[in-house]
This record gives structure tokens, C-alpha cells and sequence, in this order.
């Protein structure tokens, strides 16, 4: 995690001191470091720049290239993104364990709840039978997760 601190910092100070970025604006360029965490308090701009990316069929980042100069290897500030589509499975429950009640009768006794799923660069359908793939799927998510030197930095983001 203070990895992640310092190439943030890092990145922060190189987009500080560099010549505007020609290709991204500055919310745009935000996204880099606000997506890794969620986007929390602060980085409303840089929700809403990614939003307006995906509006116009663009990915969700810029490319880093448009946001920073190229810092040497090793500095902790190269930076890459990956995206997709995700298909969502809802928390569901599960019988764990049977019991037989005569020779063609039994019963659930005990339940499970399995957590949420995502399946990622997959999309959810439903084929003529009605039936779903991959399989409890409800709806079809896009994610994006930020990289720095080939470290994911923070969870996986999620958003339809």
C-alpha cells in the first residue's frame, strides 16, 4: 500500500510540474488517481470526466502518455489501465446440506449465501430457452482497474 502512495505522489508532483497535457484535460488526467480508490470525496470531476469519456465511445482513462511526461523505469510512476465488460452474479443462497426423508424424498436443512460475482470481459445473456450464461447472471457491468509499474493499485471498479 505505501508503494501505491508513492507512485501517486509521484505522479502528483510530475503532473504538477509538467506542461499541460495536449491530449486529456486535467479531470480527464484526475481519473488515474481517483479510479484506484473508488473515486472518493474530491474526485467528483474525475467521475464525471469518465463518464463523459464513456458517453462518447472513448475508454475510460486517457492514455497516461497525455497526462505526464514518461518518468524513468523504476520511479513507481508507470502507469497503465485495463477495462471491459463483466458479467454480475448476485449474492445468492444455496442448499449445503440435504437430508432424506424415505427413498425418493429430500429436503434442504441448511442454506448458504454465496457472495456477489463479477465475471469479467464477459457479458451476460439469456439464449432462447431463457437460459442464463454465465450462469445466475442479472446484468452486464464495465470495469476498469489502474496499474502502476504492473501492480494492480486498488480494487477492481465497477459500473453500469
Amino acid at each position: 500500500m505505501k508503494q501505491l502512495f508513492v507512485a501517486l505522489s509521484l505522479f502528483a508532483a510530475a503532473f504538477a510540474f509538467t506542461a499541460p497535457a495536449q491530449a486529456a484535460s486535467q479531470d480527464e488526467c484526475s481519473i488515474w488517481i481517483c479510479l484506484p480508490g473508488g473515486f472518493p470525496s474530491g474526485c467528483g470531476a474525475a467521475k464525471s470526466a469518465m463518464r463523459d469519456r464513456i458517453k462518447d465511445m472513448k475508454s475510460p482513462l486517457p492514455s497516461f502518455s497525455s497526462c505526464a511526461v514518461n518518468p524513468p523505469s523504476g520511479s513507481g510512476s508507470h502507469m497503465t489501465s485495463d477495462f471491459g465488460y463483466a458479467a454480475y452474479i448476485p449474492p445468492r443462497r444455496v442448499c449445503s446440506e440435504y437430508r432424506r426423508y424415505g427413498r425418493d424424498n429430500e429436503r434442504c436443512i441448511a442454506y448458504e449465501t454465496l457472495p456477489e460475482q463479477y465475471v469479467k470481459n464477459t457479458r451476460c445473456r439469456v439464449d432462447r430457452d431463457g437460459d442464463r450464461h454465465p450462469r445466475y447472471c442479472t446484468r452486464t457491468y464495465r470495469w476498469a482497474e489502474v496499474f502502476v509499474e504492473g501492480q494492480l493499485a486498488g480494487p477492481t471498479y465497477y459500473w453500469n
